[in-house]
């Protein structure tokens, strides 16, 4: 799964907490209770645990009737379920929402869980699927919501993996343009990055050289210096597009690490 579809399901788990239930039922209670667990163990990155409290929190809102709360239980259970390689749990986990039209589910999380299926898709490798449930969130936010940007990241990605360079390019750049303010903020860095190795595969390593180096600079921003190991592949692809992709990407970091060093060596440096 690409560093990017990983990106956009963090987007999703944070969107995806259910409202606090009123206080009453012992049954409420557990709801609750179950889903902040869930979530302190999702943020810690015990994804097994998330899933068994997520799957509790669903059989609770279930039996409460609660159609947000299934919801966004429903969608965040697929996403861990997804983490852990269960890709066939995590499609069950979604159709508590996509299999149901009359259980009163708001728009929201219909768009919330077509995104996600798409992800899902994608990441497994059946762009065809992806697209079809891409659209489905796309005609479901015609006409504008707060989803907009990530659908665009979803269908500029497939049309880069389907090798149509220039509509992933299109995608991209009007997803960055949707992608406004500290909430979309992850988004931009994905659309930015996308439509650098777009254009990267469109024989156009140097128009492919801002939007890489604006979608690392997004990564030190908001992940810090500590968690940039994970954007070391953004790296190598920033300095592969700089040598016009005649080098492996493999090899980027290292050389740059060399010639640093042997700078250092003839200064005197230790």
């Amino acid at each position: 799964m690409s560093r990017w579809l990983a990106a956009c399901l963090v987007v999703l788990i944070a969107a995806c907490a259910a409202p606090a239930p009123e206080r009453g039922s012992p049954a409420q209670t557990r709801l609750s209770e179950a889903e902040a667990r869930a979530a302190a163990l999702a943020r810690s990155g015990d994804y097994a645990g998330a899933a068994r409290f997520y799957g509790e929190a669903l059989r609770l809102a279930t039996s409460l009737e609660n159609p947000d709360a299934i919801a966004a239980n429903a969608i965040n259970l697929s996403i861990v379920d997804q983490w852990l390689g269960r890709d066939a749990e995590a499609r069950a986990a979604l159709a508590a929402v996509l299999d149901e039209p009359r259980a009163g589910f708001s728009e929201r999380r219909k768009t919330q869980a077509e995104l996600r299926r798409a992800i899902l898709e994608a990441a497994s490798g059946n762009l065809g699927a992806a697209e079809v449930w891409a659209g489905e969130a796309e005609r479901r936010c015609a006409t504008g919501c707060e989803y907009a940007a990530a659908i665009l990241n979803v269908r500029a990605q497939l049309a880069l993996d389907s090798g149509h360079a220039a509509e992933a390019a299109r995608l991209a750049a009007a997803a960055r343009e949707r992608a406004q303010g500290e909430a979309g903020r992850g988004e931009a860095a994905n659309a930015l990055r996308t439509l650098g190795r777009a254009r990267s595969a469109a024989g156009e390593p140097a128009r492919a050289l801002e939007p890489l180096r604006q979608a690392l600079s997004a990564v030190w921003r908001s992940a810090g210096r500590s968690t940039m190991a994970a954007a070391r592949p953004r790296r190598r692809a920033y300095c592969a597009a700089r040598t016009g992709g005649r080098k492996p990407l493999s090899t980027c970091p290292r050389r740059a690490r060399s010639r640093r060093r042997a700078a250092r060596r003839s200064r005197g440096a230790p």
